[in-house]
């Protein structure tokens, strides 16, 4: 990928950024060609020399260039060069997807899906994704997927028609000729919702292969059993995955498709870091990936799989972030707390998602005292991640969703915001297991604050987990 079409993606909330960069001082962007001028910007950057990014994106987008749009909005978000402004942010960014551009479509219906720099508006976060999916973005069309798998319950009219694929693919037919769904009128709610993610899901992983980006493609693999066991089109997709990697483009039904399972994890120390037993249980090789996109190494030193624990060594602590801290407190029914994880971590590079809801129960399900029941609302790819009171604290790490099982077909009706948390005492007590115990940790520091300080203060610590 050249520097000219290069994207940075930054860590606030779920807003991915996008950053063009800087010029040296005292050269104006209107003596370069545009192709240089990208260049030097991206050059000025990696310095750091934000200011200097600033000057040459916000002439650039002035004079409406899609690219400089995006990037110019993606400064304000982060707040790099300039004062953050979230609402000057979307403002850039709607500028460039107006002009078609689908990254901008994208980062624009992240902003009101999270409801950055404007109202909180799930239906035209969809309409934005829907453009940018229709132009083949792989994260737009699995975002689709996970909005319709979030809101199966609410109904086929909670989005508008023309959001929905009508892929209706049928097992054995080839994968890239869609058709019409002729008897998508008769499917009511939930089961019309689900099958609507399952095919931007499938759609997905089609996209993330032309690009031979196949974790990206695993994971709608997996994203489609989550919601159907054993789909007829995420074994469709897998044996496509198969094919491609091989390069074969003969159908074969010889060696399954390596198994990638995806999720959060976060450092307990400055060398362990923890995250969900069934996330890495099966697997030879971990891989954890920071907010730097940096890969470490890691292996499992203690397990609990009664209660679906696993805590990991690294391979190199240097790029280990600081450890959240533990909370000692007891947490209280109806106490407000969030989460930070990764449900789009098939998109290595992703934002972690921010999600909040209250403790609904002390229990957890069939009356686990090991567990809370939230309100919080979670996606396959927030296992592991940390549960925090209003303090940054610890108090639990995120499981489960909770759903019911049809038994006739084996579908998944998930309860709208409700998920399982492991109480964090029951980390606590595998702690003194650590092969080296490390009396004197650097963590994050504990005082209460807003979602989005709190979110900005504690981003950096969670991290992606890439099980093989």
């Amino acid at each position: 990928m050249s520097k000219y079409n290069k994207w940075l993606r930054g860590w606030v909330l779920t807003i991915p950024l996008t950053l063009a960069l800087i010029m040296p001082t005292g050269v104006l962007a209107t003596s370069l060609n545009h192709t240089e001028a990208f260049s030097r910007a991206w050059s000025a950057y990696d310095a750091g020399q934000f200011d200097d990014a600033l000057r040459i994106w916000q002439t650039l987008a002035d004079q409406g260039d899609a690219d400089a749009q995006i990037n110019l909005g993606a400064l304000y978000d982060n707040g790099k060069g300039v004062s953050e402004d979230p609402a000057t942010a979307v403002k850039w960014y709607r500028l460039a997807a107006l002009q078609g551009n689908r990254q901008a479509q994208y980062y624009l219906g992240l902003m009101y899906a999270a409801g950055r720099g404007v109202p909180l508006d799930v239906s035209t976060a969809a309409e934005w994704y829907f453009k940018a999916a229709q132009q083949g973005l792989a994260g737009a069309q699995f975002k689709l997927g996970l909005l319709y798998t979030e809101f199966t319950t609410l109904g086929e009219n909670y989005l508008p028609a023309e959001h929905r694929p009508q892929m209706a693919v049928k097992p054995g037919s080839d994968a890239t000729q869609y058709k019409p769904d002729k008897n998508a009128a008769s499917r009511k709610g939930a089961a019309k919702n689900q099958e609507i993610a399952i095919e931007w899901f499938y759609k997905s992983g089609l996209s993330y292969l032309e690009e031979k980006r196949f974790v990206g493609a695993r994971a709608a693999v997996n994203a489609i059993n989550n919601l159907i066991p054993e789909h007829p089109l995420a074994q469709e997709l897998r044996q496509k995955i198969r094919v491609t990697k091989s390069g074969n483009h003969a159908e074969t039904n010889e060696e399954p498709v390596e198994r990638v399972s995806t999720g959060t994890a976060w450092p307990i120390s400055s060398r362990y870091v923890v995250t969900n037993n069934h996330v890495v249980s099966e697997s030879n090789h971990v891989v954890l990936i920071n907010k730097d996109g940096q890969e470490i190494s890691a292996w499992s030193v203690v397990r609990d799989e009664v209660n679906d624990i696993a805590l990991l060594e690294v391979s190199d602590s240097h790029n280990l972030p600081p450890a959240l801290p533990l909370s000692d407190a007891e947490i209280r029914l109806g106490a407000r707390v969030f989460t930070i994880g990764f449900p789009g971590a098939e998109i290595i590079g992703e934002l972690p998602t921010i999600s909040d809801g209250v403790i609904s129960g002390n229990k957890g399900l069939g009356d686990n005292p090991g567990s809370y029941q939230t309100t919080v609302p979670i996606q396959p790819g927030s296992s592991g991640g940390p549960l925090l009171n209003m303090n940054g604290e610890v108090v639990g790490m995120v499981t489960s969703m909770i759903g019911i099982r049809n038994e006739k077909d084996g579908s998944i009706r998930r309860l709208q915001n409700a998920s399982c948390a492991l109480k964090v005492d029951l980390i606590k007590n595998l702690l003194p297991l650590l092969p080296q115990q490390e009396p004197k940790t650097k963590s994050l520091p504990t005082h209460s604050a807003s979602l989005k300080m709190l979110a900005k203060r504690l981003n950096g610590s969670v991290l992606i987990v890439v099980a093989r």
